[in-house]
C-alpha cells in the first residue's frame, strides 16, 4: 500500500503502516487525514500531529488543552496518558525514527522546487527571504524556527504544504550528511563561513568541509548557490563540481554570476547573470543586500522571473532576534530597538555595526550599543572580541553597554575616553538600563543567543506603543 498522494493528506490507516503504530484511540471520523506532524508548539497549525516527547516529560496537559481544537491527535512512543485527551492518539516503537519516515515520505510525494539554506550567518533570514521572494512567483512554503537537526528537519519536511511550488529548508552543520539525504535540495545556497562553532571544529575549512556534505543529498546537474566573496569559496566549489552540480556565483567581484553593486538607503542594485536590476529591501544593511542577491541567483538559476521575486522584497522585514527593529517607550521614553540578539560571531557583529555606521539619519549623540559575548569562538575568543574594536567605534556610538566576560577586555578599551559600562551578565545589566537611555535613542542589541540579551530586548519592548 503506497501513501495517498500529498494533496490528500495521511489517512488513519496510512499513518499506521507508515509508522509501524498502533492506535489506542483511533480517529472517529472515516475521513480523517492529517497534514503533518510538529514538535514545536508555538509553531503549530490546523490539521497537524502533536508529537509528544519521549520520557517522562511528555507534553504538558496545558499545551495539549490549547491545541485541542486545531489538533488532529497525538503520536507518542507512551500514548498512554494522552487516552483521556478527547484526541486520537497514535502509540509508535520509536518516535524519532517516526519522524525520520514520515519525512522521507513527504519528501517522495512533493513534486515543487526545494532550495535548502546553510553557513554560519544568515541561514534563517536568507530562508525567510527566499520564501518571500518565492511567493510573488508560486505558492511557497519554509520551515520553521532554526530546526535544523535531522529531527526538526524531519518534521518540517512531514508537515510541508501539500500544494506548495516551492520549500524552502534551513541547514546546520550538523549530521549534514543526514539531513542532505532527506531534503534532497535541488538548489543549495551557502550564504557565507565565519568563525562560529569553532570550539568543535577548529577553523573556517573545517567548518566548510562539512557544511559542504549538504552537495551529497543533490542529483547532478543540481544547483549550487556559493558566496564567492567568502575564503572557502573553492572548497564548496570543488566539492559541488565533483557532485556534478551547476555553480551559481554571487558576491562583489567581477566574476560574480550575480554581483552586487549599490546599496542607497533600502535600494539595491545587482547584476544578475548579465542583467541589472534595482529593487527596494524592507531589511537594512549590506549583509541584507547580499542574502538578497543570493536568493536571486537562485531564482535566476531555477529559469523564474528575477524582476518579480526581486519587487517582493520591498515588503521584506527582518526576523525577531536577527535585525527586527520596533518602536517603544520605554521609561517614559521613545526608542527604536534594533534586535539582533539571536545570534553573533564576528562577520555578523561587524555587520550589524556597519548597519548603524551606515544609517546616516541617526545622529550619533542617539546611538547605544548594547554588547554581548560572541560564543562559540574557540581558543582565540577574547582575540576576536578585541578585533571588534575599530567596527565599534566606527559605529559612532554615543554611549556603549558590554555585557559578559569576554567583552570585559573590550569595554576597558573602548571606554577609556567614551560613555558607557561593562556588565558581568544580564542580570548585572537589567536594573541599570534606565539609567543609560535617552529620549529618542535607536539601540541596537547583538550578542549570542547564550549571552541572553533577548531579555533586554523583552524589557525595551514591554508596553511598546507599536
Amino acid at each position: 500500500m503506497s501513501a495517498t498522494p500529498r494533496g490528500a493528506g495521511w489517512s488513519a490507516a496510512e499513518m499506521a503502516q507508515l509508522t509501524g503504530g498502533e492506535w489506542l484511540v483511533a480517529p472517529s471520523d472515516e475521513g480523517w487525514s492529517t497534514t503533518g506532524i510538529c514538535a514545536e508548539a508555538t509553531q503549530f497549525g490546523p490539521g497537524q500531529m502533536l508529537l509528544a516527547p519521549a520520557g517522562a516529560a511528555g507534553l504538558r496537559p496545558i499545551v495539549v488543552e490549547r491545541l485541542a481544537p486545531q489538533s488532529l491527535g497525538i503520536i507518542a512512543e507512551d500514548g498512554s496518558g494522552y487516552v483521556r485527551s478527547g484526541l486520537p492518539v497514535l502509540k509508535v516503537p520509536d518516535l524519532r525514527k517516526t519522524v525520520t519516515t514520515l519525512a522521507k515520505a513527504a519528501r517522495l510525494d512533493f513534486q515543487g522546487t526545494i532550495l535548502a539554506v546553510t553557513g554560519s550567518v544568515g541561514k534563517t533570514t536568507t530562508v525567510a527571504m527566499a520564501a518571500h521572494a518565492l511567493a510573488g512567483i508560486g505558492k511557497s512554503d519554509r520551515s520553521r524556527t532554526s530546526a535544523n537537526s535531522p529531527y526538526g528537519i524531519g518534521w518540517n519536511l512531514a508537515s510541508m504544504s501539500r500544494d506548495a511550488q516551492f520549500w524552502v529548508q534551513e541547514m546546520a552543520i550538523g549530521r549534514m550528511d543526514i539531513c542532505s539525504a532527506l531534503v534532497q535540495p535541488d538548489v543549495a545556497i551557502v550564504t557565507a563561513i565565519a568563525p562560529a562553532h569553532l570550539e568543535d571544529f577548529s577553523n573556517t575549512d573545517n567548518i566548510a568541509k562539512l557544511k559542504a556534505r549538504i552537495y551529497q543529498g543533490m542529483k547532478p546537474g543540481g544547483i549550487a548557490v556559493i558566496n564567492r566573496d567568502m575564503p572557502e569559496f573553492h572548497i564548496f566549489e570543488a566539492i559541488a563540481l565533483a557532485a556534478q552540480l551547476r555553480i551559481v556565483s554571487f558576491g562583489s567581484t567581477e566574476d560574480c554570476d550575480a554581483r552586487f553593486l549599490e546599496l542607497d538607503g533600502n535600494s539595491v542594485r545587482a547584476v544578475v547573470l548579465g542583467k541589472t536590476h534595482v529593487f527596494e529591501l524592507g531589511a537594512p544593511g549590506r549583509h541584507m543586500a547580499m542574502n538578497a542577491i543570493a536568493v536571486l541567483a537562485s531564482v535566476a538559476a531555477l529559469g523564474l522571473d528575477v524582476a518579480v521575486a526581486a519587487r517582493q522584497f520591498a515588503s521584506f522585514k527582518p526576523l525577531t532576534g536577527r535585525g527586527k527593529r520596533s518602536n517603544a517607550t520605554f521609561d517614559g521614553k521613545r526608542i527604536e530597538v534594533w534586535d539582533d540578539s539571536y545570534n553573533a560571531n564576528p562577520t555578523s557583529m561587524r555587520a550589524a555595526l556597519q548597519t548603524m555606521q551606515a544609517s546616516t539619519a541617526i545622529a550619533p549623540s542617539s546611538r547605544l550599543l548594547v554588547l554581548g559575548d560572541m560564543l562559540e569562538l574557540g581558543p582565540d575568543a577574547q582575540g576576536m572580541h578585541l578585533g571588534m574594536e575599530g567596527d565599534i567605534l566606527a559605529a559612532r556610538p554615543d554611549r556603549i553597554l558590554f555585557c559578559g566576560p569576554l567583552m570585559q577586555a573590550v569595554a576597558e578599551r573602548v571606554l577609556r575616553e567614551g560613555k558607557g559600562e561593562w556588565f558581568a551578565d544580564v542580570e548585572a545589566l537589567a536594573p541599570a538600563l534606565k539609567s543609560w537611555i535617552h529620549d529618542g535613542d535607536v539601540v541596537l542589541i547583538k550578542a549570542s543567543h547564550g549571552t541572553r540579551l533577548e531579555k533586554i530586548v523583552k524589557m525595551l519592548l514591554e508596553g511598546a506603543d507599536k
